[in-house]
């Protein structure tokens, strides 16, 4: 068993960071850091390293967050710049780490930068030209910058025989640049050259042998010589090996399983022994290989899961060499020659019902996977390619109780070492996933904050209760609904008042909880989707980064929201109205102006809020919330966000929700005092009414399809009232017999649309 402590420091993830300030002037409020640049991008294991952090706000910054290492308070910030030392552990395993800037006006978003076992070598100015080329002694990691319409290069010796390895990380950092990266001869002469290296997001990888001895050149460029301050990257040479992803891609807990590598250059690559212990809490562990005697090392990081995993075996091509595989099982594998096909057989029950899911492209392996299922004679059931963006997903219902053979290929019938696969086999449940729009929040404060979570449903249309778990004492979360079929909430925390004590904190996410079909259903909400869609173009977002989440405390609004009442029920064809309150500074004297923020998701179908800003001169406005004939049951949130404009200043805030329930307008139950009603008398049926909060006003009651010779007269129940009496009376000539489908009807009065009904029961005429 590793020693405990050793693997924490190595995998520690980001967790939710939350800072108390001492806010000493709410007027004043420090803007959050924005992170530009880091320089360098790499660093070294058991070193000390000065890391410059570029960017907007860093005035005053207070920390330098990294997933494992130790940073001193930064000096005094220059211009647009803070430096801190950085301590980096000597056993982190070398790959993507995250850091993050703290200081009084909150959090910076994630940057990723790389434990590197390559020295780290700055850019010399002027290199934009082959005979001005930069001379480096390798095996080194080169951290620079593309100006626009430029080209660097880079001059270094190599001996006869020598085997060497090139790659630029760019886009895997979260860089705008496109890389294209050459290997020269010193007299011009191109050797080597890649674009978009397979599966590595659009970077540039190169593994060559050197037939002689002598100088040789690299160059560095956007591939469309685009360029500016944010085009950087790290350049890396030495004798790695070039690894696309572990193989297997994943490992059970509790297991130590031997991991090799697949990627263009892995043939040598020493393997590594993934030791997860049992209580492992990551759905993601660590692994780097190096050569034989080498001195620079290639990484990856493997899926870690509680299900048996089958690294495939070879012959598997034809049915009959199937390797056999309990449903349920993960699968690995590897097309090592173009065309390979893999063949996996296992029995299931007529009913059961399994996602078949495809990993590749987006672990970094190039492989487009297809998936074709068939039954034990052949004949094919299902196939899939693409599902959106990603590899193929097969949701299988099997037909009948049997063996069946799932087939695995390359859409485009590729193969070689870098082309591995893994499929993740698990009985398909109803529920959702949960994906956050922003990978950090600033909450004001003593005031609130709020961040969107998107909603991905899986056959499953109710409700979802959103929070933020782990937060410190005084921290609250709001209650946040997404209601019945909506794609999204706006989750909202309130941090304390006078806070003032600064904190990491580990361990806090946000969830989604939910009962479906009778089963609690929680899920982790991802930041995936937001890196994505900050870091242009990326493919790959380390694992170790999906649920990463940061929360700070940033100085007090010059204004506050507050609703009244909190909660509001209604229904369908009533309004009801809430209150915004306004806690103003003297500063905030102009019109505050009101938006609903998702307001198409937080306000279903047929349901409107009459947006109103709050006046000039006031501290409150009554808004209308109305419910149409179309409006959904169940219980919704939304969250208001207002704006004060004065001059050049714009001040915002964010209000606590309003939570509201949709509820049936009206709902009656009778229950008559005798079921017997004879020719000439009367009989009374007490009625009890049950009012949604938003009605008020008369309701008036009327009997329907009753026998012939009886009636009833209209009564009417006032606003104050729950109940009534309604009497029926039978004539001397009235129809006899039984009599079940008597109903009386319940109208609101000024609201004729507001009804609803009940049958009285079996009654006897006689």
């Amino acid at each position: 068993m590793p020693d405990r402590n050793r693997v924490s420091c190595r995998v520690v993830p980001f967790g939710v960071l939350v800072i108390f300030l001492m806010l000493t002037n709410a007027s004043v409020r420090a803007a959050a850091p924005v992170v530009t640049s880091l320089a360098p991008l790499g660093l070294v294991p058991g070193q000390t390293t000065e890391l410059v952090v570029g960017g907007q706000n860093l005035e005053g910054a207070t920390q330098l967050w990294t997933r494992c290492g130790t940073s001193v308070v930064p000096p005094q910030a220059e211009a647009g710049a803070a430096r801190f030392t950085v301590l980096v552990p000597e056993d982190v395993t070398v790959g993507l780490q995250a850091v993050r800037v703290l200081s009084p006006g909150g959090v910076s978003d994630l940057q990723l930068l790389l434990i590197d076992d390559l020295p780290s070598v700055a850019e010399a100015n002027g290199n934009q030209t082959v005979t001005s080329a930069q001379l480096l002694t390798l095996p080194c990691a080169v951290d620079g910058r593309v100006d626009n319409l430029s080209r660097d290069f880079y001059q270094f010796e190599a001996q006869k025989g020598q085997r060497l390895s090139f790659e630029v990380l760019a886009r895997r950092l979260g860089s705008p640049l496109d890389p294209a990266l050459f290997l020269y001869r010193a007299d011009g002469r191109e050797l080597a050259y890649s674009d978009d290296a397979e599966g590595l997001s659009g970077d540039s990888q190169i593994e060559y042998r050197f037939d002689e001895a002598g100088t040789y050149l690299v160059e560095v460029r956007d591939i469309a010589y685009a360029g500016g301050p944010q085009h950087a990257y790290r350049l890396r040479m030495g004798d790695f090996p070039c690894v696309n992803v572990p193989l297997p891609m994943g490992v059970q807990r509790g297991q130590r399983t031997r991991v090799d590598f697949a990627g263009t250059s892995v043939d040598d690559a020493n393997p590594a022994w993934a030791d997860v212990p049992a209580d492992w809490p990551y759905h993601w562990f660590p692994v780097s290989t190096r050569r034989p005697q080498g001195h620079s090392s290639g990484f990856a990081l493997i899926s870690v899961t509680d299900s048996e995993e089958l690294l495939e075996h070879e012959p598997n091509n034809t049915a009959p060499q199937a390797n056999p595989v309990a449903l349920g099982t993960h699968i690995n594998g590897r097309f090592a020659l173009p065309g390979d096909v893999d063949r996996y057989r296992f029995s299931a029950q007529k009913g059961q019902r399994y996602v078949f899911t495809g990993i590749t492209r987006n672990r970094a392996a190039p492989t487009d996977l297809v998936l074709e299922l068939f039954d034990a004679a052949g004949n094919p059931i299902a196939r899939v390619d693409d599902t959106k963006t990603s590899e193929g997903i097969l949701d299988q219902t099997f037909p009948a109780d049997g063996d069946y053979i799932l087939a695995v290929s390359d859409l485009h019938h590729r193969g070689g070492p870098q082309y591995a696969y893994r499929i993740e086999v698990a009985p398909y449940q109803a529920g959702f996933d949960l994906s956050v729009a922003a990978d950090h929040l600033n909450i004001p404060a003593a005031g609130v904050g709020s961040v969107t979570v998107n909603v991905n449903r899986r056959d499953y249309q109710g409700v979802i209760e959103l929070s933020m778990e782990g937060l410190p004492e005084g921290w609250v979360v709001l209650p946040t609904k997404v209601g019945p079929g909506l794609a999204a909430g706006e989750l909202t925390v309130q941090a304390p008042e006078g806070a003032t004590t600064t904190a990491v904190l580990d361990g806090v996410r946000i969830v989604g909880s939910a009962s479906v079909n009778g089963v609690d259903v929680r899920e982790t909400a991802k930041v995936v989707d937001s890196l994505r869609a900050r870091w242009n173009q990326v493919a790959v977002i380390p694992q170790s980064v999906e649920e990463v989440f940061a929360a700070a405390a940033e100085p007090a609004p010059a204004f506050a929201l507050t609703i009244d009442p909190a909660e509001v029920v209604l229904g369908q064809h009533l309004k009801t109205t809430v209150k915004v309150i306004a806690q103003r500074s003297e500063a905030i004297d102009e019109p505050i102006e009101l938006t609903a923020i998702l307001d198409k998701v937080a306000l279903p179908a047929d349901v409107k809020l009459n947006l109103q800003p709050i006046p000039k001169g006031a501290n409150e406005v009554a808004l209308e919330l109305t419910a149409g004939p179309k409006a959904p049951l169940g219980p919704f949130t939304v969250v208001l966000r207002g704006t004060h404009k004065k001059d050049n200043a714009t001040q915002t805030a964010t209000a606590r929700p309003i939570n509201y329930r949709l509820e049936a307008p009206l709902a009656l139950a009778a229950a008559p005092a005798d079921g017997m009603l004879r020719r000439g008398s009367e009989l009374r049926v007490k009625v009890n009414i049950q009012r949604n909060p938003a009605l008020s006003g008369e309701i008036k009651l009327t009997a329907t399809k009753t026998p012939d010779g009886v009636s009833a007269a209209e009564t009417v129940v006032a606003a104050d009232q729950s109940s009534a009496e309604l009497v029926l009376v039978a004539t001397s000539e009235a129809a006899t017999g039984e009599f079940s489908d008597l109903t009386i009807q319940a109208t609101a009065v000024g609201n004729d649309q507001v009804t609803a009904s009940t049958t009285v029961g079996k009654i006897v005429v006689e």
